[in-house]
């Protein structure tokens, strides 16, 4: 493949998002697509030079969790593994343990020196082989409280978000903080962040915290969970209910030991699961709610009941969207978790699992989810594997039902899976957001929303108009950093950004693509096929043994964008494109 000479069109961008125009309805969702980085005590890497002046808030600081593998963590692990997780697997797991701790000391270790033992006192490998649940239930039961020398007081990881090098995600939490204070009209709005996503509920709280208040923010964890949600509706003694909450926690989220490595968020867990009304009065007095990553599945049972209706705390949210008095955002599953409800009469599902190459031959699945890593254990549900395309019917939360939602998009090659959700679903749109980058959705009571792009990348839509017989072809666009776009029952219109303007490149295209979903292999070529005078590209998708061919097809009434922005030293390329056709 011949390397393109970028077109140059250089435009210095000095600011970053403003807030939301001043409307009288200024509620606004905020959907990341997941891997922001920014500089921590436990994300050195993602630090600048200047990270951490004052050197003592980092020897103070978690830098990352510690194990213990000696005779009472063995004990632990062989008394307090359910009966309902494989037996086997724990005696395999004990075996190994107590082969290291005959050899090693009793030391408190990493987790790189921890695997590191692994590898080498694992000779058959079991550890390689648990499912994702046994394997990190292990590692909860290994854990330790990571505490100042001498004291009991817990450590807690520390942000610099300031001096991050990756400007795009500290653009995100300052764009986010910049919207609740347009809700708020106050100078630090009060924003509540919610870790329900994570099997750990309680490790990312420290970090969420402190990014969202040094981003120029009142924030505070709100310790909303699933486990906390299905104790709220238990009836009884509400004393004797949340003594189950260590139980519960194992029951619903599958992770264990939680109040030894974090006593005093749990604490305030216990707390708020004896008085459920104090987190609705946050709730009710936030400017904004920002929900983490990790599994929709998990933060979906946060806000539902086990009547599959909406908490009080999912309707007050509603309520405030309705008033324009929130600003409610999530990254990666605290984005997918958003979608539901219907559109255009059709319902909009909530995507949970798969893979492109697995979805172009065998389909999507409704309402099942594989465990992670089944097929490693062999405990794989008869006619589902661990890479299928699942959907869950009813949908998520319901606060966008204008499409899908997708997330980690562009980078893990999503584009086979959303399109064929879309198909398979008959959904008319689906929106695919790229990671560090967020779909800023206003006017979200309005017949017509108002949609553009922030951070890094895009997002990419797909749009099922075709109306194809045979449902293997979908019109797809994708927009880009400061593009806008609105939308109603009658379709899409677009702006793109003035700083992008047509391509007019030469250059050969491969005769074809292989494994096209691979990484972010489809962008690449999409995006070589946007800023060349190229009409299509063909590819190929190959799952066990079993090849699809697709094809990528820029028709005469296709729009390309191209340009070059430089912001804050940093210079990026975008591409972004109306009405190219995806056919597999």
């Amino acid at each position: 493949m011949r390397k393109i000479v970028p077109i140059m069109l250089l435009l210095s961008l000095n600011s970053s998002l403003s807030s939301a125009k001043s409307t009288s309805d200024k509620s606004t969702l905020f959907l990341v697509g997941g891997g922001l980085k920014s500089c921590s005590s436990m994300s050195l890497k993602h630090c600048s030079q200047n990270a951490f002046a004052d050197k003592q808030q980092l020897e103070n600081a978690k830098k990352h969790a510690l194990y213990s593998i000696n005779l009472n963590s063995i004990k632990l692990l062989n008394n307090a593994w359910p009966e309902t997780y494989s037996l086997t697997s724990k005696q395999n797991i004990i075996k190994v343990l107590t082969s290291i701790q005959k050899a090693e000391s009793a030391n408190l270790i990493s987790p790189t020196q921890l695997k590191a033992l692994f590898k080498e006192y694992d000779n058959r490998r079991v550890i390689k082989k648990l499912n994702d649940a046994e394997y990190y239930l292990m590692l909860d039961l290994l854990e330790q409280p990571v505490m100042a020398k001498g004291t009991d007081v817990r450590l807690k990881e520390q942000v610099d978000l300031g001096n991050s090098t990756h400007l795009f995600s500290t653009e995100i939490y300052r764009s986010f903080v910049n919207l609740a204070k347009d809700v708020s009209n106050a100078n630090k709005p009060k924003i509540l962040v919610i870790t329900a996503s994570a099997r750990d509920p309680f490790e990312a709280v420290d970090f969420y915290q402190q990014a969202f208040s040094q981003a120029g923010s009142d924030a505070s964890w709100l310790p909303l969970d699933a486990t906390l949600n299905a104790l709220i509706q238990q009836p009884g003694n509400r004393k004797e209910v949340c003594q189950q909450l260590a139980a519960k926690r194992l029951e619903v989220q599958g992770s264990m030991n939680r109040e030894w490595v974090y006593p005093d968020l749990i604490q305030k867990q216990l707390e708020a699961c004896l008085s459920p009304q104090k987190m609705l009065d946050d709730i009710a007095s936030a400017d904004g709610i920002f929900i983490n990553g990790g599994d929709q599945s998990l933060t979906l049972g946060a806000f539902i009941n086990i009547d599959g209706s909406d908490s009080q705390a999912l309707e007050l949210i509603k309520q405030k969207l309705i008033d324009g008095k929130l600003v409610i955002g999530g990254t990666s599953a605290g984005t997918a978790v958003m979608s539901g409800g219907t559109f255009n009469q059709s319902p909009v599902v909530m995507i949970t699992n798969g893979q492109s190459n697995t979805a172009l031959v065998r389909g999507a699945k409704k309402d099942v989810l594989p465990i992670e890593g089944c097929q490693k254990s062999a405990r794989c549900a008869q006619n589902l594997l661990n890479d299928d395309l699942t959907y869950r019917s009813k949908g998520g939360l319901g606060l966008f039902h204008w499409g899908i939602l997708d997330t980690h998009f562009s980078e893990r090659g999503r584009q086979g899976r959303l399109a064929k959700l879309t198909l398979d679903t008959d959904a008319r749109f689906a929106f695919g957001v790229d990671e560090a980058t967020a779909l800023v959705v206003e006017q979200i009571n309005n017949e017509q929303i108002a949609l553009k792009v922030v951070g890094q990348s895009g997002v990419f839509i797909v749009d099922n108009s075709l109306n194809s017989k045979d449902k293997t072809s979908v019109m797809t666009h994708y927009i880009t950093r400061d593009d806008k776009l609105s939308l109603s029952s009658e379709g899409l219109n677009f702006s793109f950004s003035q700083w992008k303007t047509s391509p007019m490149e030469k250059a050969e295209l491969p005769l074809t693509v292989a494994d096209i979903f691979t990484d972010n292999r489809y962008q690449q070529t999409a995006e070589l096929l946007c800023r060349t005078d190229n009409s299509q590209v063909a590819a190929s998708s190959t799952w066990n043994k079993q090849s699809n061919t697709i094809s990528i097809e820029k028709p005469v009434d296709a729009i390309s964008r191209f340009g070059v922005m430089t912001w804050k030293n940093t210079s990026r390329s975008y591409c972004s494109y109306q009405n190219y056709i995806l056919s597999f």
